[in-house]
């Protein structure tokens, strides 16, 4: 049924198309603010669509066409992106887009502009609060549902920033230089599974530019997203981001958002089309592709359809209660009990940080203040403010003696510290991770007092945390929407387990991190040096402490982990355990599976997430669990054939609770997998193959100077072996041995490649 309806609107929108003007198709391609063109023809009136952001809610201006951004019609205002990521649970993020997707459609909005799935390069981002994680896996596998359960509702999801839009400073214009090995396995990943079984309505292109060309008429569009991941749908620019139309158009670019007048596009797309810059084929491909999405659109509206507001505001709670990461809690100091004497400390208790600032701002109908949920709940709950934000230094310390004087009179302090609003927002990067210093001085003050502290935080993404080793129990609450409030006091009093994990690392110090010496890059250029090692990845391989690894959340109650009668079933590429609940309360697990491919014992490869799923089990309940296995993860992107390519080797699965607490491991040789050579393959790279050597033997049998370079990387002396053997080409060996011809290394390349089949 949903088959005949696509060709039906399909066939309908090649009507409309024969129909138009050149005139009129020019100006399909040209949004006005926050809607499409609307045009009359003979088959009856093409609607405009309507697009509003929305990563953590629905952001519909009262006017479409006022320029404060601000000026929003109230919606749930939802957990961040940043926030919810840390569910590590697939189903909510689906339930989260149905929500949203319902919310639109009483707005009237035709596609949301959401998810955004840029990889959290570095701890400054300014938008990092709005991106879901370090890991691109992690990151496909939870927007993908969120585009599925927007998409069920009639509403469509735009998937944003393609590609490599990781930080603000000079975003408009930066050229962001990666090597193609690094933007495969990293940077791109994130967006494929979204795009090949998400099936977005719209894919939005980034502003900045990617080795050398801006993302709205980069070659990627075509060559990437249409031709290798079957796109189909609609690609629309950010904001003002169309620098060049023809290229544009020519690599897959349909929609400039907002774009030039009808007028002006109409006469600029006469000119490319009669100077032969573009053919009116390739305008026809990006206009046919608008029509389609605005007749979807009509198609899906409901008239008069209303949400339930306070449903919505309860989801939102759970997601927050999901998503919440307990980071410590020395001494079981949590949960708090009912009788006790509590003093909660701080401004953030009273004025929450409950979201992120910028486009994905939301004006949330309803929002509960953290001091008033946890009254609700203790019966001793006392406060006193602590510090005052942007307050003097004076002002500060006052309010510190405050809290220092009243403290020994209560069981325990909690403290509510976290970044301002206006440090972490869209169109600027962080200058630290360090808390202002005002809430690092009350929270030392009070352990060095010997009180019993714990530290609840309001933060988009990753913090400096100098007292970590000091504070008994900390909460990472990030930025919790609008029902944040009582999400964080059902855990801090146990009504709920917290069940979050981290999607990002957390280092000791922003010197740590793998991309500091690069970010944000010069003028013009930011050079991604640390390559594929990015987060959790690069302080693995260097063996780098951290604060808090990735993967990491405590629970309440305890989980054994057993291997069932085999770990890893290499048939169906799965994982199976067993997971017992050994503790006294009912909680959440979030089972992870990590793989490192070892070559020759070697790890030079980067461990990498491989699955992952969240587990619900009563005290004393066992279950067991199955965890299918991407098989990307296996592969790696080979620039020489410019594929994807499972290498052969050991590798060692890691069972565990997060990327460092491992459980369970095994070591398994995947079934053998053709290795592809090529022309640039080096002899070194070749036999590290098993049998390789011998095939490369018969084949320079008759190139006598070839085979001596082989016969060299076996060479006792290992500066001979490395220099003058295994660093040659193929290529390079045709420069070398006057017996071997062009006809011969194609011959040669095919052959070993036949052999490997």
């Amino acid at each position: 049924m949903e088959h005949q309806k696509v060709n039906g609107r399909k066939q309908t929108a090649e009507k409309i198309l024969k129909d138009l003007s050149l005139l009129e198709k020019a100006s399909l391609l040209s949004q006005i603010v926050w809607e499409t063109t609307e045009i009359h023809h003979m088959h009856g009136e093409l609607d405009k669509f309507l697009l509003a952001d929305g990563p953590a809610g629905i952001r519909r201006l009262k006017e479409y066409f006022d320029k404060d951004i601000y000026n929003t019609k109230p919606s749930t205002c939802y957990p961040s992106p940043g926030t919810y990521a840390s569910s590590w649970n697939r189903e909510l993020l689906f339930e989260l887009g149905q929500h949203m997707g319902r919310e639109a459609r009483q707005e009237e909005v035709d596609t949301v502009l959401a998810p955004a799935v840029n990889i959290k390069r570095n701890p400054l981002g300014g938008r990092n609060f709005e991106y879901y994680s370090e890991d691109p896996y992690l990151t496909g596998e939870l927007a993908t549902e969120f585009i599925k359960g927007i998409q069920r509702e009639g509403i469509g999801a735009c998937l944003k920033h393609f590609a490599a839009n990781n930080q603000e400073t000079r975003r408009m214009n930066i050229c962001a230089e990666i090597d193609e090995e690094t933007l495969h396995e990293v940077y791109l990943t994130a967006f494929e599974k979204p795009v090949r079984e998400g099936c977005p309505r719209m894919v939005m292109a980034a502003y900045n530019q990617v080795n050398g060309e801006y993302c709205a008429s980069n070659p990627m569009l075509f060559g990437i997203l249409r031709k290798k991941w079957g796109y189909e749908g609609v690609v629309v620019t950010d904001c003002y981001a169309a620098h060049d139309l023809e290229k544009g158009l020519r690599h897959g670019l349909t929609l400039q958002m907002p774009g030039e007048s009808g007028a002006r596009i109409g006469e600029r797309v006469l000119e490319l089309v009669n100077a032969g810059q573009i053919t009116e084929a390739e305008l026809d491909a990006a206009v046919l592709r608008n029509i389609e999405m605005a007749l979807e659109a009509k198609a899906n509206r409901v008239q008069g359809y209303e949400y339930d507001r306070e449903k919505h505001h309860a989801f939102a709670r759970r997601i927050a209660e999901e998503s919440m990461v307990l980071l410590k809690n020395d001494g079981r100091l949590l949960p708090l009990k009912k009788e006790e004497h509590i003093l909660v400390t701080g401004e953030l208790a009273v004025n929450p940080r409950f979201q992120g600032g910028g486009s994905s701002h939301v004006n949330p109908w309803k929002l509960e203040i953290p001091l008033e949920e946890l009254k609700k709940l203790g019966t001793h709950v006392g406060y006193l403010q602590g510090y005052r934000i942007g307050g003097s230094r004076a002002e500060n310390e006052m309010l510190h003696q405050e809290v220092l004087d009243a403290a020994g009179g209560y069981d325990k302090i909690v403290v509510f510290a976290g970044i301002p609003e206006l440090i972490e927002s869209e169109g600027y990067d962080r200058s630290s991770i360090q808390l202002p210093q005002e809430q690092n001085d009350l929270i030392t003050m009070l352990t060095e007092q010997g009180q019993r502290v714990a530290v609840v935080l309001a933060n988009g993404s990753v913090i400096e945390m100098p007292w970590r080793e000091q504070v008994p129990a900390i909460l990472e609450s990030y930025l919790g929407g609008e029902a944040g409030g009582s999400a964080a006091a059902a855990i801090l009093f146990g009504k709920v387990n917290p069940s979050g994990k981290l999607a990002e690392t957390f280092p000791i110090c922003l010197e740590d991190n793998p991309s500091h010496l690069y970010f944000p890059g010069n003028t013009s250029t930011v050079v991604y040096g640390e390559g594929r090692f990015v987060g959790y990845k690069y302080y693995d391989a260097l063996h780098k402490p951290v604060a808090f690894p990735f993967g990491h959340g405590l629970s309440y109650t305890e989980f054994e982990y057993q291997k069932a009668d085999t770990l890893v079933d290499k048939e169906r590429l799965q994982v199976r355990l067993m997971l017992r609940n050994s503790g006294s309360q009912e909680g959440k697990e979030t089972v992870q599976v990590y793989v490192q491919r070892k070559v020759h014992q070697e790890s030079i490869y980067p461990k990498k997430l491989a699955g992952f799923k969240k587990v619900c089990l009563k005290p004393g309940e066992e279950q067991e669990i199955c965890i299918p296995l991407d098989a990307r993860t296996f592969m790696h992107y080979r620039t020489d054939c410019q594929e994807w390519n499972m290498g052969n080797g050991t590798y060692e699965f890691l069972v565990g609770s997060s990327m460092q607490d491992i459980r369970l491991e095994e070591r398994v040789i995947i079934g053998e997998v053709p290795y592809q050579i090529s022309e640039d393959s080096t002899i070194g790279d070749m036999i590290r193959v098993p049998g390789m050597y011998e095939k490369l033997e018969e084949a320079f049998k008759n190139h006598p100077v070839s085979l001596e370079f082989l016969r060299m990387t076996r060479d006792e002396d290992p500066l001979k072996a490395i220099s003058m053997g295994s660093l040659m080409t193929l290529r390079t060996l045709k420069r070398t041995d006057g017996t071997l011809l062009d006809s011969d290394i194609e011959e040669i390349v095919r052959w070993i490649n036949g052999q490997n089949n």
